[in-house]
């Protein structure tokens, strides 16, 4: 049996990453990976389109040898770029001490309750207002590894397509592994604290609304949530390119890029 995968280092002088790219570990503070030249210091949101399938070849070219470029005549990039763009770089998580004081509950492995509490730490330090709503209204946030749910009559609900469940009731939420960690359990981003971070701010408002009685439900509901965790993430200063996604969102809820989101909650009927 395979060990149990460890938290990664907190201390910026011994934390190394892996490249987005290529899956290579490198040091945290390196502005480029060594070895196949992605940028560290971009927050970079995917975007998929045929015009842009046709140009990655090139781009990718564009940029390793504009990380080459860098890496001859500077070796680094400036300080307001850094702080301005703090999305795949380890520097507001690597400086997080894990809040183990939230008086919320924590359930699954080891690396799944330090990634949580580095959350609630971001939202402690950034957005208190969130955080103790949190406290008010979350009884306990839970690991969930199955791939399905067991739902009416029987019959499996995906969970793809979702990152995390709230259960107004119960005051639980469950997250998936891939919220908590989009790019493996083995890495620690900036971006990544910060995207969890406002998913929790996302389910806290699920479970506010049904307390309260005022959960339209549908794809209404899932914008009010989604406006909440976009207040938080404004307040604890996001990566740019993370507050435009929800910006995106908030703008055009109806677009054809979230109706597979909205089509999961059919599975339930």
């Amino acid at each position: 049996m395979d060990s149990e995968p460890q938290p990664p280092d907190a201390s910026p002088s011994a934390a190394v990453m892996r490249c987005v790219n290529c899956r290579s570990e490198v040091p945290y503070d390196a502005a480029v990976c060594p070895l196949c030249g992605f940028p560290f210091s971009c927050d970079l949101t995917p975007v998929d389109s045929p015009r842009l399938r046709l140009k990655r070849g090139a781009w990718r070219t564009i940029l390793g040898l504009a990380a080459i470029f860098f890496l001859i005549t500077s070796g680094f990039f400036t300080s307001t770029g850094y702080d301005a763009y703090q999305g795949y770089v380890l520097d507001v998580a690597a400086r997080l001490q894990p809040d183990t004081h939230s008086g919320i509950s924590i359930a699954g492995p080891s690396f799944f309750v330090y990634r949580t509490e580095l959350a609630l730490a971001l939202l402690m330090q950034r957005a208190p207002d969130f955080y103790w709503r949190m406290q008010d209204n979350i009884k306990s946030i839970d690991y969930m590894g199955p791939s399905s749910l067991a739902g009416p009559g029987g019959k499996r609900i995906s969970l793809e397509g979702i990152g995390a469940l709230a259960e107004p009731d119960t005051r639980q939420v469950f997250v998936l592994t891939v919220t908590a960690f989009p790019n493996g359990v083995d890495e620690l981003w900036d971006r990544n604290v910060f995207s969890y971070a406002g998913i929790l701010v996302h389910e806290l408002r699920h479970i506010e609304l049904h307390a309260s009685g005022q959960a339209p439900g549908g794809w209404q509901e899932e914008w009010m949530c989604e406006r909440a965790a976009y207040s938080a993430l404004r307040q604890m200063q996001a990566p740019p390119g993370l507050l435009l996604q929800y910006e995106m969102y908030l703008e055009d809820p109806q677009n054809r890029r979230y109706q597979k989101w909205y089509k999961w909650y059919e599975q339930w009927d």
